[in-house]
C-alpha cells in the first residue's frame, strides 16, 4: 500500500501540473471501485479550478474553487497517471487538455471518501517526541501497531515503520507502555529522518508493487532501506521476524541493535 513518501510524491507531481486549471469532465467507467463514487461527492465539479493538492496521512485532497474538495485514496495498489484509459481504469478526470486516470487493478481506492480521524502529520510541527511519548505510552500495543495507527501518527505504514524502529533501535514487539522519554525522542527523530529521505527519494517502488508516480518514474527509497526485506542488518547482524503478526504484517528487527 502507498505510505506516505509516495502519497506525497504523488500530491506534488499532481499540484505542478493541474493548479489553476478547471476540470472539464468526468467518467466513472464500470466496473469501477468496490466502493464506488457516491455521486454526491462529484455532483458540480465540472466547471471548477484545481486551487491545489493536499495531503493527509495516506489522502489525496483536491482543493477546488468554491470550497468544493475530492478525496482520493490509493488503496492497495492504485496508481494515478496522466494519460488515457487502461483496462484498469476506475475514475478519470479531463483537466483542461490533461487526462488525469486512477487505475486500479485491485479496485480497492476510494474516490469522494472522508478523511478519517488523523493523527499528527510526522513532517509537521505538532509531531514532537512529547506528543509521541503521550501517545504511546498509555498503551500496551506492540510499538509498531501504534505507528501504523493513524490516529497515533498519519501516514505511517509497514516500510517506514520498520525503518524507523531499527534506526531508533526500538524493537516493534515491544509495548508502547514500555518506551521511555529518550527512545520516544530517538524515535520520533528516526521517524522525521526515514520519511524526509524517502520523499526526497520519490518513495519506494518494490518488486511486487504497483507504484509509480503520476509520470511514470519509480521511487528509489528501496535502495536505501536497512532492514525492509533484508537479511542481515547494516552492522552484519541476522535479523528475525516477530513471532506474531503485529497489525497483520511480518516485521523484521535485528535483535542486536534494537532492544
Amino acid at each position: 500500500m502507498p505510505e506516505l513518501p509516495e502519497v506525497e510524491t504523488v500530491r506534488r507531481t499532481l499540484e505542478e501540473r493541474l493548479k489553476g486549471l478547471k476540470i472539464t469532465a468526468l467518467d466513472v467507467p464500470k466496473p469501477t471501485f468496490y466502493r464506488k463514487p457516491p455521486k454526491k461527492a462529484l455532483g458540480g465539479l465540472v466547471g471548477r479550478a484545481v486551487e491545489g493538492v493536499d495531503r493527509r496521512g495516506k489522502y489525496l485532497i483536491f482543493r477546488l474553487s468554491g470550497g468544493r474538495h475530492l478525496v482520493l485514496h490509493l488503496g492497495m495498489s492504485g496508481r494515478i497517471v496522466f494519460g488515457e484509459r487502461g483496462p484498469h481504469t476506475r475514475f478519470q478526470l479531463s483537466v483542461e487538455g490533461r487526462t488525469v486516470s486512477f487505475h486500479d487493478a485491485r479496485r480497492f481506492g476510494r474516490v469522494g471518501c472522508d478523511l478519517p480521524e488523523f493523527g499528527p502529520e510526522p513532517l509537521g510541527p505538532d509531531f514532537t517526541a512529547d506528543a509521541l511519548y503521550r501517545a504511546v505510552h498509555p498503551r500496551r500495543a506492540p510499538v509498531k501497531a501504534l505507528l501504523m495507527d493513524q490516529a497515533v501518527v498519519a501516514g505511517l505504514g509497514n516500510i517506514y515503520a520498520t525503518e524507523a524502529l531499527y534506526a531508533a533501535g526500538v524493537r516493534p514487539g515491544r509495548r508502547g507502555s514500555s518506551l521511555s522519554r529518550e527512545e520516544s525522542r530517538r524515535l520520533c527523530a528516526s521517524i522525521k529522518a526515514v520519511l524526509g529521505l524517502a520523499v526526497s527519494l520519490g518513495g519506494s517502488t518494490l518488486e511486487d508493487s504497483a507504484y509509480l508516480d503520476p509520470l511514470g518514474r519509480a521511487g528509489s527509497f528501496q535502495e536505501r532501506v536497512a532492514v525492509y526485506g533484508r537479511e542481515i542488518c547494516p552492522r552484519g547482524h541476522a535479523l528475525r521476524a516477530t513471532r506474531r503478526p503485529i497489525a497483520g504484517r511480518t516485521s523484521l528487527y535485528c535483535p542486536v541493535c534494537q532492544k
